[in-house]
């Protein structure tokens, strides 16, 4: 049994499917399908099987990572401290640190955050620049910043990493795996159903949170959007004044927006995954910075 394996079949759990974890740890599929196999062989026991859902883990692959999950995060933080100890003159050498925020979620545990990161840190100063996300991936490769928070779409994060020229010269990592939802307000005929289907787009206004873009399959919908933005209390005023569907990442929606007047819907079709993800300009991120990150990815 090693560490990839368990963190192969972690990732399962949140994406249903061989092939979105492959991609997302850079393998091939059938590489990931031997890792898999592999550990079902030693173990004696069968970790997946396929649903209408994708493929799920079974009975005993949830006890396998109830018991490992808490090794693999004290495994995680034992390299962090290790790091920070080796590097125990960083705080010395890096004076400033410099972050590119375009996530809503992020914006709200940053402060709590940067609070208990500067009580362990007093001499370290942090600036904070709020950036759109298209401009995330270039700012990060001209090493603009030290750390960027975004939420992106699965596609559009994939897509980018897959453009670098060198993308070992850069280092990200996945923080919380979200699902895009419409929020409807709480008086609207839409809060009743099930499900918000693209027909009940076609047929009233809807906005679009402007943290994630819209994928391929959605953008001909995108010029009958009514507002795109990253404004929040815009879209908590017109989801009490009118009957709108307002997409959004749902957790952006349980921290933001959940209260009596609006709720969240699936939507139909959307079955791509949001990542709240972190970029590093570096491929080995400057320990100070990683435990920054850390505490923020905590916080979510």
């Amino acid at each position: 049994m090693r560490l990839e394996q368990l963190r192969y079949l972690s990732d399962i759990q949140y994406t249903n499917s061989i092939s979105k974890t492959a991609n997302r740890f850079f393998l091939s599929q059938q590489s990931l399908s031997n890792n898999i196999r592999q550990l079902e062989k030693e173990l004696g026991v069968v970790l997946l099987e396929r649903s209408p859902f994708g493929v799920i883990l079974t009975k005993d692959a949830r006890a396998l990572l109830e018991l490992s999950d808490p090794f693999l995060r004290q495994y995680d933080e034992l390299q962090n401290q290790f790091a920070l100890q080796q590097q125990a003159d960083a705080e010395d050498s890096l004076k400033h640190i410099r972050i590119l925020n375009s996530s809503a979620l992020t914006s709200i545990v940053l402060p709590k955050a940067i609070a208990i990161f500067s009580k362990r840190h007093p001499r370290v100063r942090i600036s904070i620049k709020e950036v759109p996300y298209r401009d995330v991936f270039s700012s990060v490769i001209e090493h603009n910043c030290n750390v960027a928070f975004l939420s992106i779409n699965e596609e559009y994060f994939l897509d980018q990493l897959n453009q670098l020229e060198d993308p070992e010269s850069i280092h990200h990592n996945i923080m919380l795996t979200d699902r895009l939802v419409a929020c409807v307000p709480a008086h609207s005929p839409l809060a009743e159903k099930e499900m918000v289907e693209q027909s009940d787009i076609m047929t009233r206004p809807f906005t679009y949170l402007n943290i994630v873009p819209l994928v391929k399959n959605s953008a001909r919908y995108s010029n009958l959007a009514l507002y795109t933005s990253n404004n929040i209390e815009f879209h908590r005023r017109i989801l009490q004044e009118m009957d709108v569907v307002s997409l959004m990442p749902r957790y952006v929606y349980v921290n933001l927006f959940e209260s009596k007047h609006a709720v969240a819907k699936p939507l139909e079709g959307a079955q791509q995954i949001i990542y709240h993800a972190t970029l590093y300009p570096d491929a080995t991120p400057d320990p100070i910075v990683k435990e920054l990150t850390n505490i923020v990815a905590s916080l979510l």
